[in-house]
C-alpha cells in the first residue's frame, strides 16, 4: 500500500508542477504549490490523508475559474 501511495502522490506533483508552469491565475498557482508541498508530504510519510488533501486542494483550485486571457484573436 504505501508504494500505491507513493506513486499517486508523484502523480499529483507531475500534475501540479504542469499546472504551475502553464498560464494561471494566483488562486490556481497556490492551489498548485499546496498540492506539491502535500504531495511530498505524502511520499515521504506514505500517507495517505496528506495525498487526499492535496488532491482536494488541487482539484477545488483547479475548479476556479481561470483569469482573463491577454490574447486577441
Amino acid at each position: 500500500m504505501q508504494y500505491v501511495i507513493q506513486v499517486l502522490a508523484a502523480i499529483l506533483i507531475g500534475i501540479s508542477i504542469g499546472a504551475v508552469l502553464g498560464p494561471r491565475s494566483s488562486a490556481r498557482f497556490i492551489g498548485s504549490l499546496i498540492a506539491i508541498a502535500l504531495g511530498a508530504v505524502a511520499i515521504f510519510t506514505t500517507n495517505w490523508v496528506y495525498l487526499a488533501i492535496g488532491t482536494a486542494i488541487f482539484l477545488a483550485a483547479m475548479a476556479l475559474p481561470a483569469a482573463a486571457s491577454s490574447v486577441r484573436t
